[in-house]
């Protein structure tokens, strides 16, 4: 995470700058609720591996910041049924 992404990304503080956007995203979900379980993707998701990635979960929620991994979630989220 870099410190240009701040203004625009309430789940990160400058104190995590320089980590991961997935384990500081983690943290701070953590922090608000403790009882939650979270399970983290470092990998960019793409046309190639948005399936893998998404098929275990029932619901998905694409926060993502550009059009290639938008359409990589949805086509993967139609041919899943999700």
């Amino acid at each position: 995470m870099e410190e240009s992404n701040l203004q625009r990304q309430i789940l990160h503080s400058a104190s995590r700058v320089g980590r991961s956007k997935v384990s500081s995203a983690m943290e701070a979900l953590s922090a608000l609720n403790p009882d939650i379980a979270l399970v983290g993707h470092s990998e960019r998701v793409t046309s190639s591996t948005a399936a893998d990635i998404l098929s275990p979960y029932d619901v998905i929620v694409d926060g993502s910041d550009n059009f290639e991994t938008r359409y990589a979630i949805n086509e993967a989220c139609v041919r899943l049924g999700k």
